[in-house]
């Protein structure tokens, strides 16, 4: 019942970037669709209508439909990362195990700020794929990257429990990604708006809370301080 109302609110919203140039409305409309129905639920022709722009001109700009959604998650992912790492270099001077826990509540910060983001890889994580594969290799793992070398030092010093990677990764992605991605449900089903700036901070703590929790060594309330 709500798709065609988001679909207008969408439509609305990119049509009135008249300044922006026909690719970026493109690309716009595009990272709304895509997040909201998935690759295969969405057309070029709907990105078209939502981006007030002809068909053909979809098609000057990009070779086909795969093309274009790789051009949404670079634009998409691009403008995240670039964000988050701005966020974490201006972090104050902390002690090691407290910047494990102020990376963490970025993220969240960033998720809550960006869901679109969630919901490309929630969407796209749900089965294998040529998509999720070049996904993962262009954008995943090097964002990765830095958390990864955090959490083996955490390992080495032993300031955490041993456990995979992809379980810590999977711990934050998934409190931080639904609770976000989700929003339609949170309000339907608790009245709660997830993108109210209490709402964002409170999660983003009881991400970190739980994470640490879970994983770290020794008290974890001066790191969550």
């Amino acid at each position: 019942m709500n798709a065609p109302n988001q679909t207008v609110a969408s439509e609305g919203s990119v049509r009135a970037e008249s300044h922006l140039d026909a690719r970026d409305r493109i690309l716009i409309a595009a990272e709304k669709l895509f997040a909201m129905r998935g690759f295969e639920g969405v057309s070029t022709t709907q990105i078209a209508k939502v981006a007030g722009v002809t068909q053909p001109l979809i098609h000057y700009h990009f070779k086909n439909k795969d093309a274009l959604w790789k051009a949404t998650v670079a634009r998409l992912f691009g403008r995240f990362q670039e964000e988050y790492q701005i966020a974490v270099q201006r972090l104050p001077e902390m002690e090691r195990r407290q910047r494990f826990a102020s990376v963490i509540r970025l993220y969240v910060l960033q998720v809550a700020r960006i869901p679109e983001f969630g919901q490309f890889i929630m969407r796209e994580g749900t089965q294998a794929s040529g998509r999720l594969d070049w996904m993962v290799a262009h954008w995943l793992q090097p964002a990765l990257a830095q958390f990864r070398e955090l959490y083996d030092e955490a390992l080495e010093k032993e300031w955490v429990r041993p456990m995979g990677f992809h379980q810590l990764v999977m711990l934050v992605t998934a409190s931080a990604h639904q609770y976000f991605s989700l929003s339609p449900m949170m309000a339907a089903l608790y009245g709660v708006d997830t993108q109210e700036g209490g709402q964002v901070q409170g999660q983003a703590e009881t991400v970190a809370r739980s994470v640490l929790g879970a994983v770290m060594l020794g008290e974890v309330e001066q790191e969550i301080a």
